[in-house]
């Protein structure tokens, strides 16, 4: 009885290892297992001319394989040029264009005044800055509030739309 239940099963482990083998043949099947990368407390410098213009600080930043960009968190960036902070929750940094981009809030703060906007896209390179949402820029003395903004490397600032100003006594 007892070859006979060894000659069984040794029939049904060939079989089933026949079975596995000639599907094996017939499916070909490309596994790949694609996984993102993390950095945390990451801190990028740019330096011209071995002086550092700006400084980006984030909690995290995951790198999506394939792509050249890093989504950060808790970021932020110190532009030395301008010494203005700016602190970010959540935003986008393209590593082959050096430019940076968010979707929530942004507040900026230098010693002079407070910048508040619902989003930012950074062109680094080109010192570019916009938004095509609310922005607020207060100090002492005034305070604007408009729709969409522009900046350049100069620091000529154009509110585009739905512009308010309030002045301070």
């Amino acid at each position: 009885m007892k070859n006979i239940l060894k000659i069984g099963l040794f029939i049904l482990f060939l079989s089933i290892l026949f079975i596995i083998l000639r599907n094996d043949r017939e499916i070909n099947v490309n596994l790949q297992f694609k996984g993102n990368s993390f950095i945390e407390n990451l801190k990028i410098l740019q330096k011209k001319n071995g002086i550092t213009t700006w400084t980006l600080n984030a909690r995290k930043a995951d790198f999506i394989e394939g792509e050249d960009k890093a989504e950060l968190s808790d970021i932020s960036m110190v532009i030395q040029k301008n010494d203005v902070v700016l602190h970010v929750d959540k935003g986008v940094y393209n590593l082959s264009n050096q430019s940076f981009s968010t979707d929530s809030v942004v507040n900026a703060e230098a010693k002079d005044f407070t910048i508040i906007s619902d989003s930012i896209d950074y062109d680094i390179s080109s010192g570019k800055i916009k938004t095509e949402g609310r922005v607020e820029f207060e100090n002492k003395k005034f305070k604007i509030e408009g729709k969409g903004m522009k900046a350049d490397a100069s620091q000529k600032v154009d509110i585009l739309d739905d512009v308010k100003a309030t002045f301070y006594k």
